[in-house]
């Protein structure tokens, strides 16, 4: 078995750059750009090691900046295992002026990147960041939709989400309702609102599977292209994953060690973009699994440190909890209450 190297990973941006090293050609992956970051001691924790390395590399104190965490990585080279701590760090205008001078502390190349141009490869990266491409294109909040019967009919549903979702918006869509109604709700939001990122539910799909016409599986194909499939707790914690198509991009959601357990084996095969981590605090939704009215925010952040996927927060929450659950190991929140609900 080879050795496992922990890094912690800081991907440090100031309006949409993101900071950039270069690996010279006689390192491990070199003539690349990288994320800066570095090992790990074995007696410090990531977000410890983070402050350390980003200090050591570039000369920036990122102590008293939030650290949001993305996820861990474990990737397999030939000669070893790393396993990439990756947080997300927003830095000041005068942190972002101090980092100009384009050399790092040990006189390496360092350089700003603008998004665009990191989505679109001209800066290639070690194999092990693919995923921390895939991470940042995840937005801070996702929006969950109430079921159909929450409204007159399809196109009243259709009608108000085709309105109140933001631009380039993550959606769950949770139709709750037969799947000839989930069809026209999913095709008829999507069609209007193509720049919506979907996360539709497992059970739905495999309905869709079984009762579209073939005409309408390039749609559904279409869809799964741009979204991605939705496991709740029970389906996370009993399916063979062996079953779930590896042409597709999941989301799970999860309560409690033993399904974030499972999702982490399951980002081991397959794409996991990340997990809602529920119930931060008192919902009617799942009123069975914590009668206290909620994990609250210390428990969240104990079991998100066991993810290795992005975190989102939900269970009552609203946008001014953003700042809370970045503290507590998310790297967002969610919920059907960050939309104006229907009038």
């Amino acid at each position: 078995m080879s050795k496992v190297v922990n890094v912690a990973v800081a991907v440090i941006h100031f309006n949409n750059q993101y900071l950039l090293g270069f690996r010279h050609a006689s390192q491990h992956q070199g003539n690349r750009y990288e994320f800066v970051g570095g090992k790990i001691e074995p007696d410090e924790t990531p977000t410890q090691g983070l402050i350390r390395e980003v200090h050591e590399e570039i000369g920036l104190d990122i102590a008293q900046n939030t650290a949001v965490k993305m996820g861990v990585i474990r990737h397999d080279y030939a000669d070893k295992t790393v396993a990439l701590h990756v947080f997300k760090i927003q830095v000041s205008q005068a942190q972002f002026d101090g980092l100009q001078q384009g050399n790092g502390k040990e006189g390496q190349a360092v350089t700003w990147a603008h998004q665009s141009d990191l989505f679109a490869n001209h800066y290639p990266l070690p194999d092990a960041n693919a995923r921390i491409l895939q991470w940042l294109r995840l937005p801070n909040a996702i929006y969950i939709t109430q079921p159909l019967d929450y409204f007159v009919g399809v196109d009243k549903w259709v009608d108000f989400y085709s309105q109140k979702l933001p631009q380039s918006a993550h959606c769950y869509l949770r139709p709750q309702t037969s799947h000839e109604n989930a069809t026209a709700m999913i095709d008829g939001l999507l069609t209007i609102r193509a720049d919506i990122t979907p996360i539709i539910q497992y059970a739905t799909l495999a309905c869709l599977f079984k009762c579209l016409p073939e005409r309408l599986f390039k749609r559904l194909d279409a869809w799964l292209k741009n979204g991605m499939v939705h496991l709740n707790h029970q389906q996370l914690v009993t399916l063979d994953f062996s079953s779930l198509s590896k042409n597709y991009r999941y989301f799970a959601s999860c309560h409690d060690q033993h399904s974030l357990s499972r999702l982490n084996t399951l980002a081991t095969s397959h794409t996991v973009m990340g997990c809602f981590l529920s119930p931060v605090k008192a919902t009617p939704t799942h009123p069975e699994t914590f009668q206290n009215g909620g994990m609250g925010w210390q428990a969240f952040g104990e079991l998100a440190k066991l993810s290795d996927v992005p975190v989102f927060a939900l269970g009552g929450l609203e946008q001014a909890d953003l700042a809370t659950a970045y503290e507590h190991g998310a790297m967002g929140i969610a919920g059907i209450r960050l939309l104006v609900d229907k009038v």
